[in-house]
């Protein structure tokens, strides 16, 4: 099991913050290539996170309660960096390479290296809480987590990208409102126009000005998510025949630590290349290059060639061991 130690932080006034990880999280990705940037893109992916006794002497009593929850947030440090110096404006991957201000992205490499992500909550297990849809590496030291709560974590007003003005008044049903607060806007409009002849009681009055209260993007997020390149993803015959041997069941090197089968493992490799994982500079100057990553034990070997996404081989991490240094450190 990994050793929990703390993490330091100084900051420009002198202060220094010493933070003690609640523990390691166990995740199906080995290393940076072929984490997904995001833990929508790749929803089958597993990990697990021990509450460490050096925290509680019964670890299992902090995750009382925990199960009642669907989501949680996990907070975390990059611990991977490797950055010297920390840049106001970065490259953006799904921009090609264009920038913008840090703090307008996601990019991990910031003056204070903390992540914060959303996964589901599979299960709690005594000290230990099972998540899947995860975009965090294997290793990572964990500061918290918290349950996510829709009706304090997720804004009710409308995701709005128009600088146009919109005012709406909504009747709202009280009796409903916890309900409502779970369905997206446009549910949330749609129930309500079809109700709009039926008399709600109580009731109350809410009005909405969508061009001062609502919850906006920048421009380029809805650019990507429309036109980002198409992907396929195919498996070559071998691949496949590899592919079928791993199985959570056995102890060998085609054992499989998390992912509860090889459809799962599938399903997740499939999930990771339409994605893209590669950076703009892999995908403008290294466009005829293997891209290797790795996934719960299992090792891949793949190809990208316009809009396909090839599986060449897969392979047992273990098998592979004797590559893997430099590959990675020549695979950015």
């Amino acid at each position: 099991m990994a050793t929990v130690q703390n993490i330091n932080f100084e900051v420009d006034t002198g202060a220094a913050y010493q933070l003690t990880p609640i523990g390691i999280l166990k995740s199906v990705f080995q290393h940076k290539n072929g984490t997904p940037r995001q833990p929508t893109v790749c929803s089958s992916s597993r990990a697990a996170l021990t509450i460490s006794k050096s925290i509680f002497n019964n670890p299992e009593h902090s995750l009382q309660g925990l199960s009642e929850y669907s989501h949680a947030w996990i907070i975390f440090v990059f611990h991977l960096n490797n950055n010297q110096c920390t840049k106001a404006k970065v490259k953006v991957p799904r921009l090609n390479g264009r920038k913008r201000g840090l703090f307008a992205t996601r990019c991990p490499y910031r003056p204070v290296p903390v992540g914060l992500t959303l996964a589901k909550i599979e299960s709690v297990t005594d000290e230990t809480v099972w998540f899947s849809g995860v975009d965090i590496v294997d290793g990572t030291p964990v500061l918290d987590i918290k349950p996510y709560i829709p009706e304090y974590d997720c804004p009710v007003e409308l995701v709005h990208n128009s600088t146009e003005g919109i005012s709406m008044c909504e009747t709202i049903d009280v009796a409903n409102e916890k309900e409502l607060t779970e369905k997206t806007f446009s549910e949330q409009l749609r129930d309500r126009t079809n109700n709009s002849s039926s008399q709600l009681s109580p009731v109350k009055e809410q009005c909405v000005d969508l061009s001062n209260n609502c919850v906006q993007s920048a421009d380029w997020i809805d650019e990507c998510r429309v036109n980002k390149s198409v992907l396929s993803v195919e498996f070559t015959p071998r691949a496949l025949r590899e592919l079928d041997k791993f199985s959570p069941d056995i102890t060998s090197e085609y054992g499989l630590k998390l992912f509860q089968s090889n459809r799962e493992a599938r399903q997740a490799i499939v999930d990771v290349l339409l994605a893209d994982p590669r950076s703009a500079y892999r995908r403008q100057s290294c466009v005829d290059r293997l891209y290797y990553f790795t996934i719960d034990s299992i090792h891949v070997t793949c190809w990208f060639d316009g809009t396909l996404a090839e599986v060449l081989k897969v392979q047992p991490v273990l098998a592979n061991n004797t590559l893997q240094s430099a590959l990675y450190d020549n695979n950015l």
